[in-house]
């Protein structure tokens, strides 16, 4: 039985959002990641980065998803980073291609540095986190 899907914007300002996503990505799941991606970037954070630390498992359903956002974004000038997947999700995303597709970062605050970035800085800083990350040297 597939475990739930939960979504959640941890960062959003200006056209940059960070979507952390939780749970499986099969054919039960992947519509719903997919639709909440749309939305945020329909609702102007064509840049989509997300969160993937807490993905146990990620089929074909899965990776179309990332896809069709790729395709998405790429089409209002926006963008779409993979960031902490975890090993088993690095390895499908090396084999298939489609780390080669779509940037993927060790971790979120990489992501995010890395989009921002791009953007020339103009989406701000988030707050910074206590975590397990903290404080750790950057890629």
């Amino acid at each position: 039985m597939t475990e739930p899907l939960s979504l959640s914007v941890h960062h959003a300002d200006g056209p940059l959002a960070l979507l952390r996503v939780e749970g499986e990505l099969d054919l039960e799941t992947a519509a719903t990641l997919r639709s909440r991606g749309l939305e945020l970037m329909d609702a102007g954070r064509r840049h989509l980065v997300l969160d993937l630390a807490p993905v146990p498992f990620c089929d074909s359903s899965g990776l179309n998803a990332f896809i069709n956002l790729l395709r998405h974004a790429g089409e209002h000038n926006g963008s779409l980073t993979l960031a902490a997947p975890p090993h088993s999700l690095s390895r499908l995303l090396e084999l298939t291609g489609v780390g080669r597709l779509i940037p993927v970062h060790a971790s979120a605050d990489d992501a995010l540095a890395a989009v921002r970035a791009g953007l020339g800085g103009s989406a701000p800083e988030p707050p910074q986190e206590n975590g397990p990350d903290a404080g750790r040297p950057q890629d």
